[in-house]
């Protein structure tokens, strides 16, 4: 009994380091994009990371090499077109109210 419950809080435990190391790799991705974004750029890519995690995550890695290329923040103009390159010839969905 105690062997299964020593398991269980193993368990729990590595899980919770799981998490935790996740949280950690995030915040530094988020601080390297802080510095090869601008602002604006910034705040984009964080929307876009709420709306379409795997279109955020290709988006990212983009602009990180593009950032070392061009050794130069890039701006939000870039970066929607950066956007527009990867969902390629997705339809975008718009909305009209009556």
């Amino acid at each position: 009994m105690e062997e299964g419950l020593e398991d269980a809080r193993k368990q729990k435990l590595e899980q919770h380091q799981e998490e935790i190391d996740a949280k950690q790799k995030e915040e530094q991705v988020k601080g390297v994009l802080r510095m090869a974004l601008t602002e604006g750029a910034y705040g984009r890519l964080m929307n876009v990371k709420l709306a379409s995690p795997q279109l955020y995550a290709a988006s990212a890695r983009q602009a990180l090499g593009l950032y070392s290329k061009m050794r130069r923040k890039l701006t939000e103009k870039e970066l929607i077109s950066l956007l527009k390159a990867i969902k390629g010839n997705q339809r975008e969905t718009k909305i009209t109210f009556k």
